[in-house]
């Protein structure tokens, strides 16, 4: 059985969007929601989606997702942002090709579909990536801060994560190197976040992600990365 992972704090309109799409794939799945103690109704609304909720009261979204593993029934996991901006739809292709590698990762900057779609697409997907360029490309992947990724729960366990917040997805690309995984990529569009971001952008965090990066910058370039263009051809 597939679990699916969406880690929440304040996100009543982007979980709506997320469930009802969830809730149309023909797949054997359980849906949790791990909620940081939302204060709108993102858990009354994942509720009335058929979501099973898991109130996490420590805060971080490596806590959350940590959580949610812990009492996740599937064997294979999928971890998805309640925003609204990945598309479930792709789920069922990322647990197929699960048969060929460790980890499947979505990324919207390996194509930047409808990067110019808005505003907000083009800050996110074109501007913000252009100022980082130096430091993406200390990665293997083209979108290290995805939200989006599926494995097996072993390899979860493999990668004995420890960080509680966003930083949990940069340790998880240096992991991943160092567990010398086989990791494919697939490209999904870009849309507009539903809501407030919630990623910590303060120097503090920046800071911690550089000096992570820079420690352990050999590893990353020893990553396994297939990188699919085209999910039709495969």
């Amino acid at each position: 059985m597939l679990s699916i992972i969406i880690p929440t704090l304040n996100e009543e309109e982007g979980i709506i969007r997320t469930l009802m799409h969830i809730n149309k794939l023909n797949i054997d799945k359980e849906v949790l929601v791990v909620d940081g103690l939302s204060k709108d109704n993102t858990v009354e609304n994942a509720k009335k989606y058929g979501a099973k909720i898991v109130i996490e009261k420590r805060k971080g979204k490596g806590i959350a997702m940590s959580t949610g593993v812990n009492i996740a029934k599937g064997d294979i996991i999928c971890f998805l942002d309640g925003d609204g901006t990945y598309p479930p739809k792709y789920i069922p292709k990322m647990i197929s090709l699960l048969d060929d590698c460790d980890m499947v990762v979505a990324s919207r900057l390996l194509l930047k579909h409808n990067a110019n779609d808005s505003l907000s697409t083009f800050f996110h997907h074109r501007l913000f990536p252009f100022i980082l360029k130096n430091y993406l490309k200390k990665f293997k992947t083209s979108e290290p801060l995805t939200g989006m990724r599926a494995m097996r729960k072993e390899t979860w366990n493999r990668l004995n994560l420890k960080s509680n917040d966003f930083m949990i997805e940069v340790e998880m690309e240096v992991k991943m190197a160092k567990n010398r995984l086989k990791v494919i990529e697939i490209p999904i569009p870009c849309f507009r976040r539903i809501g407030r971001s919630k990623f910590d952008s303060s120097w503090k965090t920046i800071w911690n992600m550089r000096r992570y990066v820079k420690l352990n910058e050999r590893y990353l370039k020893g990553l396994n990365v297939i990188k699919f263009l085209s999910l039709e051809d495969h």
